[in-house]
Order: structure tokens, then sequence, then C-alpha cells
């Protein structure tokens, strides 16, 4: 047989085809020429560049390759300074990384690569990407960047045909075991897709013969040579892939809805499949919305799916949630953790109007969903049916977020706990109006106080409230009436009511600076620490920017192993978090009880799973009612072994006694307003008397 004699098809995607036996197998078992544009040179890279090569090594055939330089920021600056040279860097590098092959898909693959090196059927060339003045890129300037970070496949037969792959880049051996792979094939016998096999061809020769700009192609150290031919089997024999090729998709068990999933999905339907879910937090909004859009599935075609979400760690939380419930779908990440997303998300959107694709996800961040680029290439095209969710759906009431709800969405679902904006009617008229208002509310009373049948056990976790109480002192206080004076001087000047909300509302922002950071919080943290003594294990203390460092030297000294969960904490995979981003790294050692505790600030607020969490400490919030339901969702899902939580909220009375009759008055209906939620979250607790009646006390000696 010869390549026209094979069945291909125009593009493959691992969600819905067995690319190793569909494709890689039986082309280059017809193969005897083949040319591989792959990722970086590391052995995981180059063992899945040698996928179904079995069938190569029997014909005899002959392959070139060419991998990206693996240089990390101490190589590169250790090449500036001098020290090192590109090719010893890469060269000690790739010998510790064949000393070191403890993976057997690796270990395979790489014995039957050398077996090719040895018997002059494989030739390796490196691509050193550099910039203007010559100096080597490392990894992450080229992942960012996008340069030289293709994948790219060229075969040849007897007779000469040739097709080529083009398509993601995925090179771990980890994907392509977890079947995360979608590429394009572009066949020489089929005059359209010609053109877009030349243009691949003539991209490998412009490598191989080193005319790339910014790229040095240089030949594989001699050392590694010798390496790669110390590790052949003495014979073609003793080469076996084929156990690797049985390997299948992982199917996930399926996702039995709850009845009220079910109803809030067929109440959204009944709404033209619009509308928000307002659903305290985990009760499983993530699953209802994809059950809706499974719905969107069964009737209709060319399916875009966009999820909106406030931050990139989300991003990542949904894109396991969808292949935990089954959708096999073409997934696409856009924001600015994908620096070629703009061509990905034009091409993919190609791709579904030619049909070539029927569904796909783009998950992105409010910020990328409102940016005009984002909004130009969905408005460019319109050949498609496109549904947006927006989690945390109250982000995207933001003035600028506005801009990116289009018109173009046909079908509209918003999630969140807590949809209402604080103190934004407007934005939250804009939400309301755009999604088609709330069609389907479970709320924190319900969700701790409904029986899941299929566990006995309530929804979310029961709770307990532990209100502290706190002053500020002298000089906080000072300040504190300082500011709040010179308020009142403009809040007396302004007639109209909704004037004067502007102003309340600068009053608690003005104040909030002080108030979260009041010096007596510290002690009260400290005390709340000793009580819990060896108990303090997953635990979250929610901080200001300007207390983390001060409950970093309280937890030191109490010889409490903790770690920061803030905006610092990357959320790209890297290979020292074994795969994973050190966000999902920290959460990971949070919830096997490495860290006992995890300081946080506002990105821990809203989406993040976080079940095995059992106390939080509220140092310092905002007031805002919305971070308080997230904040306490962060500790009431259910898990293994936790039958309560507890809510430890440290809170500053005014010193209304001393205020002036004008600034009682105001303050007054302000912390009024604040003792609502208190009372609001105190009485859905286990312990609602006690916290109650603290409250009450609190509320007779003041009013």
């Amino acid at each position: 047989m010869v390549l026209t004699d094979l069945n291909l098809k125009h593009s493959y995607d691992s969600d819905e085809d067995d690319i190793l036996n569909d494709f890689y197998i039986p082309v280059l078992e017809n193969s005897y020429k083949y040319y591989r544009l792959a990722g970086f040179f590391r052995s995981s890279s180059l063992a899945v560049a040698a996928r179904g090569i079995e069938g190569l090594l029997k014909n005899n055939g002959e392959m070139k390759l060419i991998a990206g330089a693996f240089l990390s920021k101490k190589d590169v600056d250790a090449i500036k300074e001098g020290t090192e040279n590109p090719q010893q860097v890469i060269e000690n590098t790739m010998i510790k990384d064949l000393n070191d092959i403890k993976d057997e898909f690796v270990k395979d693959h790489i014995k039957a690569l050398s077996w090719m090196v040895a018997k002059k059927k494989l030739f390796i060339k490196i691509a050193i990407v550099t910039d203007q003045n010559g100096t080597p890129f490392e990894k992450d300037q080229i992942e960012q960047e996008g340069i030289f970070h293709q994948k790219i496949g060229i075969f040849e037969d007897i007779e000469n045909n040739r097709l080529s792959f083009n398509g993601s880049t995925n090179e771990s051996a980890s994907a392509w075991k977890k079947n995360i792979e979608d590429f394009n094939v572009f066949r020489q016998w089929i005059e359209a897709e010609r053109p877009y096999l030349e243009t691949d061809i003539k991209r490998f020769h412009k490598f191989w013969n080193g005319e790339a700009t910014r790229t040095k192609i240089i030949d594989v150290p001699k050392a590694i040579h010798e390496k790669l031919i110390s590790l052949a089997p003495s014979q073609i024999k003793d080469i076996n892939l084929n156990k690797w090729n049985s390997i299948k998709k992982i199917v996930s068990k399926k996702i039995e809805l709850r009845p009220y999933q079910n109803e809030a999905i067929s109440n959204w339907i009944t709404n033209n499949k619009l509308g928000i879910f307002e659903m305290a937090t985990g009760t499983g909004k993530t699953f209802t919305a994809l059950g809706c859009i499974n719905e969107i599935i069964k009737n209709y075609k060319k399916i875009v799916v966009i999820i909106s979400c406030p931050y990139q760690h989300l991003i990542q939380q949904w894109s396991r949630e969808i292949d935990k419930f089954g959708i096999l779908t073409n997934k696409l990440i856009a924001d600015s953790s994908n620096p070629t997303w703009k061509d990905e998300l034009a091409n993919i959107l190609v791709d579904v109007s030619l049909g070539y694709k029927d569904k796909v996800f783009v998950l992105t961040t409010h910020s990328t969903l409102c940016s005009n680029d984002f909004k130009d290439i969905i408005e460019q095209n319109k050949d498609a049916n496109y549904c947006l969710i927006g989690d945390e759906v109250h982000g995207l009431g933001a003035e600028k977020s506005r801009t990116g709800l289009l018109n173009q969405y046909k079908f509209r679902l918003g999630l969140s706990a807590t949809p209402r904006r604080w103190y934004d009617d407007s934005g939250t008229n804009t939400i309301y109006e755009y999604f088609g208002g709330v069609v389907y509310e479970f709320d924190l009373w319900k969700a701790i106080n409904t029986i899941n049948p299929h566990t006995g056990d309530t929804f979310l976790s029961p709770y307990r409230y532990l209100p502290r109480f706190i002053s500020l002192n002298e000089v906080e206080l000072l300040n504190y009436e300082k500011i709040s004076k010179s308020i009142l001087k403009m809040f007396e000047q302004i007639k109209t009511d909704s004037a004067k909300e502007e102003i309340l509302e600068r009053l608690l922002f003005q104040r909030a600076n002080i108030v979260k950071n009041a010096e007596e919080k510290y002690q009260v943290l400290e005390n709340i620490l000793n009580d819990l003594g060896v108990e303090c294990k997953y635990t979250i203390i929610y901080c200001s920017p300007q207390q983390i460092d001060r409950v970093s030297e309280i937890l030191k000294r109490k010889r409490i192993i903790y770690s920061e969960f803030t905006m610092e904490q990357k959320t790209k995979p890297e290979e020292k978090y074994s795969g994973l981003s050190e966000r999902d790294y920290i959460l990971e050692k949070f919830a096997d009880g490495t860290y006992h505790v995890l300081i946080a600030m506002k990105c821990l607020d809203e989406g993040v799973d976080i079940p095995p969490a059992r106390k939080t400490i509220l140092l310092a919030s905002s007031g805002n009612p919305r971070e308080y339901i997230q904040r306490i969702g962060r500790v009431i899902r259910r898990y293994p072994g936790k039958t309560e939580a507890a809510i430890f909220d440290i809170i500053v009375v005014p010193s209304f006694k001393r205020l002036s009759k004008e600034l009682r008055d105001i303050e007054s209906d302000v912390f009024e307003k604040e003792l609502k939620r208190y009372e609001e979250i105190g009485k859905n607790a286990i312990n609602n008397a006690e916290a109650l009646k603290i409250i009450y006390d609190l509320k007779n000696e003041n009013f």
C-alpha cells in the first residue's frame, strides 16, 4: 500500500478519534521518509514524536527531526556571562535527562530512536531561538512568544506521495497518554489541501537548512549522539512498541445530576436558553451549566461555547470539570497564558464554519472576553451557534466588562452565588437584562438544610459562626474620624439620594484600609490560633496585602506550616511542580495536609475548589456581602471526614460614643447594614442562638 490508499480524514481530534491507531500507525507503516518539527529537545518530547514509528523502522525508513533547545533562565544567564556556550549547556542538560528516564513509555520510544541513530536512519538538529543580539531565549520566553512552538509532521511514501499534519503543541508524554491532541491533515493528491502541505514542507526545510530568522540550527552534540547510540538495542526485534498501541481514552464515570440541578436546567431551557443560576458555592453550578450545554449539543450543530472566568486558575478548573462531566470537545484557552490564542481562536472558528469541527469550548477570562481582539474575532465569525457562560457573572457587570456581552451570543447563562453587584445598580441591571434574569435559586440556607439523597448528608457542610468584635486603637480612631469628617462635609452639601449613596460608598472605601488593618486583629488572630492548637490544620486566613507579612511572622513563630495563595503565585504548569501550576500545587499540598494554613487574598474568593478546608479566619474583609458569601463557601463544601466547618469573623465595631451626632448617624447606618449580614450568616449556623445573641447584645448596646 501507499499513502493514497489510506482512508484519512482532514482533521483528527483525540476526543473523537483513536489518533495512534487511526493515523500515526497506518501512515508510518506506509512511509519511507518522516520529517518532524517537534517541541523541545527533551526525552519526553522526542518519545512523543516517535509514536507509531515501528512501521517506519520495518520499512528501513529515514527520519529527520528538529527540536527546540530547552534552556532555563540559569542556563541563559550563564551563556550571557560567557561561562557556558549553548552547545555545552544543551549537552549537559540532555545527557542528564537521558540518564534519568523513569517513564517506561519514554524509555521504550527513546530506545527506538536510538536504534535509528545507530543505523544512520535518524538525523537530529536543534533549533536555538535568539533575540536580535543573538542571545538565546529561555524556554519560558519561547512558550510565551510562540516562537518555534509548533508541531509539524511530513510523510513520504515509495511513490513520492506526501502528506503533512499541523496542529496542537502539547508534546508531553503525559498529555498524549491522556489523549489531548488535535491537528489537520493536508494531502498532496487533494488539490485544495496541496498549498497547505507545501507551506509545511517549506517551513520544515527553512529550519533544517538554517534559513529561519533569529533561529540558529546546530547538529546534535557528539556526546549526546554517542549517548543515544549506547541506548540502542542490538537488534530491531528488541524494540516493542505494540504495548503502547492499546492506550485508549480514559472514559469518565457519567455524572448523575441532582434533582434541583435538572430543575435549573429545565427553567433555563423554558426561558429560551437564557438566565442566571443563583446557587450557593458548592452546590454544583459548573455541572448544572454543563448539563445546559449538553442540551444545546443535542439539538444544534456548529456549537461554540465560551466560558468566561474572573481568574486564570479557574479556567484550568473548568477544563478538568468538562473532562469529568464527559463532554468530548475541542478546548482552547484564550487568555494571556497562551501567546498564540488569537490565531488559534480565529483558526478554530473557521474550522467550525467549514464543518471540520462541530463543537468547541473556548475558556477565557473576563478581561480577555471584553478585549477588542477577542470581540473582533468573534464578530468576524458569525457562522456558529454561540453560547456564553459567565462564571461569577457579577464580574461581567463592571463598566469595561460589559462591552464583552455581545449580541452574537445566542444562548446565555450566568452563574453566581451572589449575582447582584454591591452599590452598582446599573451593572446589576445590565447583567440581569442581558442574561435574562435569575431563573433558579438554591441559596445557602437551602444547601445546608436539604438532604442529598445519594449521601444522606446535607449538600453543604454545617458550620459554626464565631464572631470576634474589636475596636480601633487611639491613632486608628483619630485617622478614621478625620476621613469621616471630610466626607461628612461633602455629604451634607448633596441633596439627591443617588448622590448620597455614592458618598456613602466612598465612606465605606475610605474607612476600609483603617478597619482592615486594625492592630488589635493580630492579637485576636494569635488567640484563635492558640485555641485551635494542632486543630489549625486545613485553615484559610483571609488578609489584606498589608497584613500578609505580619500574619506570616505569627505563623512562623508558632511553627505552623503555611503557604501564601495570592496573585503572585503562577497559574502556568511547570516541571518543578510535577506538571501542575504553582497555585494547583499549593492547593494539592494543602489538601494532603503538607500545608496546614493558607494565607489568602481575593484570588481565593471566587470559584476555587478547596473541599478539605474546614476553618476560615476572616482577618480582613471589604464589607461587600458577596465577599463574605464567597469566603464562607470555600470551607462548607462537603469532604470525607468533614462534619462541620468553623468561621472566625474578626469585626471592627465603631466607637459610637465619641463620634459627633452627624458622624454617629451615618456610621450607625453603615454598621447596621453590616450587622444584618452578620445576622444572616449567624442564623444559618449550628450555633445560631449563641452567635445571634452576641450580635443582638452588640446591637442593643449601640443603637
